[in-house]
């Protein structure tokens, strides 16, 4: 049985690159690639993956059972990082900034998952690392 390969983490400084061609294989390589294993990402386009898979997987596996104001608050930092775009299509980032406003518990799987498409490729689209600020949640 050959051993688990070591897991490549961003630097935080050079752009960010990636391989994949699809947004569901994309997110996953950015997820691997920006988010630790615990915690706040080190740069935003790290905690932009953070959030939106966070907020997925509580909407999604979890029902919104645990959604409370730190995931509140984790969408409106999301709506504001959406909003420093330098790159992407400015009805594309509109169209997610939309997005953010309306998501709630009780979101459907089809907006989630086109919001998972556009921080995707926001991200892409900003390639150059920001250091993530003082964010005030704790999830």
């Amino acid at each position: 049985m050959e051993p688990v390969a070591r897991r490549q983490i961003h630097d935080g400084r050079s752009p960010i690159s990636i391989k994949a061609t699809t947004w569901q294989k994309q997110h996953e390589e950015l997820w691997d690639l920006l988010v630790p294993g615990r915690g706040k990402a080190q740069t935003m386009q790290g905690e932009m993956i953070r959030i939106v898979g966070k907020v997925l997987h509580e909407i999604l596996d979890n029902g919104g059972v645990n959604w409370d104001h730190d995931y509140v608050q984790m969408v409106e930092a999301l709506h504001k990082f959406l909003q420093m775009n330098s790159g992407m299509e400015a009805g594309l980032v509109e169209e997610a900034c939309n997005l953010t406003k309306k998501i709630s518990p009780r979101s459907g799987k089809k907006e989630l998952y086109r919001l998972n498409e556009l921080v995707v490729q926001w991200v892409i689209a900003n390639p150059e690392p920001v250091k993530l600020g003082d964010e005030d949640y704790n999830r």
